[in-house]
């Protein structure tokens, strides 16, 4: 069985003159649950985004879970769930909308997709929600919703970019208790809060200018 859910060899992204990300080589065992730190500009994104094979790399080799995702790109996005800056929900969809359409694209159907659907709602607490459109629900109830679309195929690696902003406590706590209880599940996230991270984190990697300046993991 491979080791690894995240294999980074090498890897760079450029923009013109510009690097974003500078030949990092970060392997991440399954099951490991990483903090990515740093301020705005230093990488956090572009780095979660190319885990995310939402963004290919300008160089360098990535291997998710043993693949090539160069090779197997489609396969490995059904690994990964990936929740961004902004939600992936439809405005004017209620989440049970969102949740069936998203089920289907990943090949999930009739009472089995039901049955999920009803799962990761109560899962994620936001059950009497279901029949409310997207665009009527508080940003934290949004987060919520967007949770509940990444537990829906059950990934083995989550991504989660700046999950915790704008939220108020009691939501980052149930959050935090939500990703603690996914188990064997390899789980990246970006915060600019180390004290928010440390918490739970078992990994934490700072980022600055493209580079890993610390890589720290709790005892």
């Amino acid at each position: 069985m491979n080791k690894f859910a995240v294999e980074c060899i090498d890897i760079t992204k450029q923009y013109g003159y510009l690097y974003a990300l500078r030949k990092l080589n970060i392997n991440i065992e399954i099951g490991e649950i990483v903090g990515i730190l740093g301020h705005n500009g230093a990488g956090k994104s572009t780095f979660l985004k190319i885990i995310g094979t939402h963004l290919s790399p300008t160089a360098g080799s990535l291997n998710i879970l043993g693949n090539d995702v160069k090779k197997v790109r489609s396969k490995v996005r059904r690994s990964i769930g990936f929740v961004g800056h902004t939600s992936f929900m439809y405005d004017e969809l209620t989440s049970e909308e969102n949740l069936r359409f998203y089920g289907k694209m990943f090949s999930i159907y009739g009472e089995s997709l039901e049955k999920k659907i009803d799962q990761v709602l109560d899962q994620v607490d936001i059950d009497k929600y279901r029949y409310v459109a997207i665009k009527k629900l508080s940003h934290g109830l949004r987060k919520r919703a967007d949770l509940a679309r990444i537990f829906l195929h059950s990934p083995e690696i989550l991504i989660l970019d700046e999950p915790f902003s704008g939220l108020d406590q009691t939501v980052v706590e149930t959050l935090v208790d939500l990703l603690k209880k996914q188990s064997g599940v390899t789980s990246l996230l970006s915060s600019h809060s180390f004290e928010l991270m440390e918490g739970f984190c078992s990994r934490m990697l700072t980022f600055r200018e493209g580079l890993v300046v610390n890589d720290t993991k709790s005892d």
